[in-house]
């Protein structure tokens, strides 16, 4: 038993054997009170000093990956604030935006270029395409849309944005009768991922040179449509496309669990007849040092100026196959993200 309980025990014994007194139960309550402050403060400097042996190696490891101190301390005093993970915030990217909003928001005079610098050194300046967006300051520069609101509809492009605004820039050359805290949606398509939609009121609205300027406020309820079930990586595969008789020798522009794509040129008119939407085929397609075999149905055919190609969907994929094209979708995913680290010099 601790010694002060001892203490404590032993002072109250020798009250109750003397009979109580006002000056005995005053010393036991004394007693009581010094032995629990001195529980309570070894507790909290127990805390202290362990808390600043873990935010020592935290802005140590923050350091060694290229953060500068004051950078690392707002993720550590910030995350502490809202029961955020520091260390996870340095690996993904919704938990680090979701400490960074949390800290411009009570921080006015925040500093954003240092916040820019925090956000390229840990990578997350940039959303791969097989990624979901998380919030509005994630949408690339220039990205096209719809703004619709109960005014009308318009076409929109994303021209600048910082870390509390986007600013979308109205392309169509018709009246605008758009006020500040309009509510507006503005639906737009990434390329290679979904549909999405942002549901918000007009901070500002101020004509720039011959455009109208939408401001609206970052947000993280992005409604997100999928545009397909299965992820799709742009990958460049030998495959024998088999139509009738003809066999045609190609590579595939994407593939994913469901299906792929193929184009072929132009040129080859001959083939050109065949490819119509509908039509069943079967593919031979190489994997590294496997093949995949498998039937197919042409779900779309688009012609461009050169070529033209031919979305195909996978039917009855078996579940080999499945895990073989799987396995190589995850492997290429994880080489884009490490090349693209790489990249950036993380």
């Amino acid at each position: 038993m601790d010694e002060r309980v001892n203490i404590l025990v032993d002072a109250f014994r020798r009250t109750t054997q003397q009979g109580v007194t006002l000056e005995g139960v005053l010393l036991v309550i004394f007693l009581f009170s010094f032995i629990v402050l001195s529980l309570v403060i070894s507790y909290k400097l127990k805390i202290y000093f362990e808390e600043h042996r873990l935010k020592k190696l935290f802005l140590e490891y923050s350091k060694n990956i290229g953060l500068a101190e004051d950078e690392a301390e707002i993720i550590w005093e910030t995350s502490k604030k809202i029961n955020r993970d520091p260390y996870l915030a340095l690996e993904v990217k919704q938990t680090f935006e979701k400490i960074i909003d949390y800290y411009i928001r009570t921080n006015p005079n925040f500093d954003e270029n240092k916040i820019r610098h925090m956000r390229k050194v840990l990578g997350f300046d940039y959303v791969p395409p097989f990624i979901p967006l998380t919030s509005t300051k994630d949408i690339e520069l220039y990205q096209s849309g719809v703004l619709v609101s109960d005014k009308g509809s318009f076409n929109v492009a994303l021209v600048d944005k910082d870390e509390l605004y986007m600013y979308w820039a109205i392309l169509d050359s018709i009246p605008v009768r758009l006020v500040k805290g309009d509510k507006v949606k503005i639906n737009f398509l990434r390329t290679d991922d979904a549909y999405y939609t942002i549901d918000e009121e007009i901070e500002d609205i101020y004509k720039e040179k011959d455009r109208y300027i939408v401001k609206i406020p970052h947000t993280f309820h992005l409604v997100r449509t999928q545009k397909r079930k299965e992820v799709r990586i742009k990958v460049n595969l030998p495959v024998e496309v088999h139509i009738d008789k003809i066999k045609i020798n190609t590579e595939t522009e994407d593939i994913s669990l469901g299906g792929l794509k193929f184009c072929i040129p132009k040129t080859e008119n001959s083939y050109m007849e065949y490819l119509k939407v509908g039509k069943y085929i079967y593919l031979r397609l190489k994997i590294e040092n496997r093949t995949i075999t498998a039937e197919g149905k042409i779900k779309n055919v688009i012609e461009k100026e050169d070529r033209i190609c031919a979305g195909v969907e996978f039917i009855d994929l078996d579940k080999n196959q499945q895990r073989i094209l799987g396995e190589f979708i995850s492997k290429k995913q994880m080489e884009i993200i490490e090349q693209y680290r790489k990249q950036k010099g993380l």
